[in-house]
């Protein structure tokens, strides 16, 4: 049976989605008489809700969903996981995680934290797909994307500033001496690759130097299943930029194997500094502040649930540079940036 969604008691009464959370919310701006009618219509339809001012013994719930294949431990959405909850829970909130299938986002099933909880909001971390994110905005709940955005649905998001930071990455490249530098990774998979695909190529074409069609290096086959072996490009180029750190380590993994020095032969720089929180990273990588797109997050669904459903927001959070000893300066013959050392115990 489908769900009633807020959409669908508005176009019954001949409302907007705006009112009906407003009423069901119990928010200023809707009339007794019209609330009244709404609440009737709503159990009328079988639409159960939960009203942003209510609280369990442990305060307001927000149901923290991730696509399964993006979760693992450890990993970038894992530590995401932790930094959103240390703000959550700061602000008095509960957050509960839940891991969406493939198959529940395919058949657009909602989350139990919805149907069986009843959650006041929703972060949804990691890339879902449009539709699934249009389901989920249809049942009028309070949500924010985390680390991803789409152009389409009218939903709030917080993304890493990834267009700037592989800008800032390629271009250090090109100040240190690189004119043949490749980009890798599946560009279709999320809009946060994207995102940093494009600032890569503004470099590029800032600095009027060629992208070569063969120096875009997919890291996945599809949108799940990551590749073991790539198709490097012959010859290569002088620098590659990493959509990632792991990637980086996995890519320098397999150069190193063909016999291949990093960064005497080649320069290798990622993204995240995810593995700099393991202190174990030896890329030059642009640091994504974590925490504040966790701070940021949660006061934009605080706003949300407190001031209903008005215009949505794109917020970029900015990181920095982060230089280590992954790249070769080409004007000087130098390594980069300094030694890196395996602090880990």
């Amino acid at each position: 049976m489908k769900n009633v969604t807020m959409r669908d008691i508005g176009a019954r009464l001949g409302v907007s989605t705006v009112t009906i959370s407003k009423a069901l919310g119990g928010k200023d701006g809707v009339s007794d008489a019209v609330r009244e009618k709404i609440i009737e219509t709503a159990k009328q339809m079988g639409y159960h809700y939960a009203s942003s001012s209510t609280e369990t013994n442990n305060g307001v719930v927000i149901g923290i969903l991730t696509p399964d294949r993006s979760f693992s431990a450890p990993s970038f959405y894992s530590d995401m996981y932790r930094s959103l909850l240390r703000e959550l829970t700061d602000a008095g909130m509960l957050g509960v995680l839940e891991i969406v299938s493939e198959q529940d986002e395919l058949e657009l099933n909602m989350p139990a934290v919805m149907t069986i909880q009843r959650a006041n909001g929703f972060v949804l971390m990691g890339q879902f797909s449009e539709d699934y994110v249009q389901a989920m905005l249809d049942t009028g709940y309070p949500m924010v994307l985390l680390d991803f955005s789409f152009d389409g649905p009218d939903v709030d998001a917080v993304v890493s500033d990834g267009q700037s930071g592989t800008f800032q990455l390629t271009r250090y490249l090109i100040d240190h001496g690189h004119k043949e530098i490749g980009f890798v990774g599946n560009i279709h998979r999320t809009s946060s690759i994207m995102d940093r695909y494009s600032g890569y190529l503004r470099a590029m074409a800032l600095s009027a130097l060629a992208v070569r069609p063969e120096y875009v290096i997919p890291d996945m086959m599809d949108k799940v299943n990551y590749l073991t072996e790539y198709s490097l490009p012959d010859p290569l180029p002088t620098a590659l930029v990493c959509n990632n750190d792991i990637l980086a380590l996995n890519i320098s993994k397999i150069l190193e194997k063909r016999g291949l020095r990093i960064p005497e032969d080649i320069s290798v720089v990622g993204f995240d500094d995810y593995l700099g929180t393991q202190k174990s990273n030896p890329f030059t990588t642009y640091a994504v502040d974590r925490q504040h797109m966790a701070q940021v997050t949660v006061r934009r669904l605080q706003g949300r649930m407190r001031d209903g459903m008005e215009g949505p927001l794109r917020t970029s959070v900015g990181g920095w540079l982060v230089e280590r000893s992954s790249v070769m300066d080409l004007n000087t013959g130098k390594v980069c940036g300094k030694e890196y050392e395996n602090t880990d115990e």
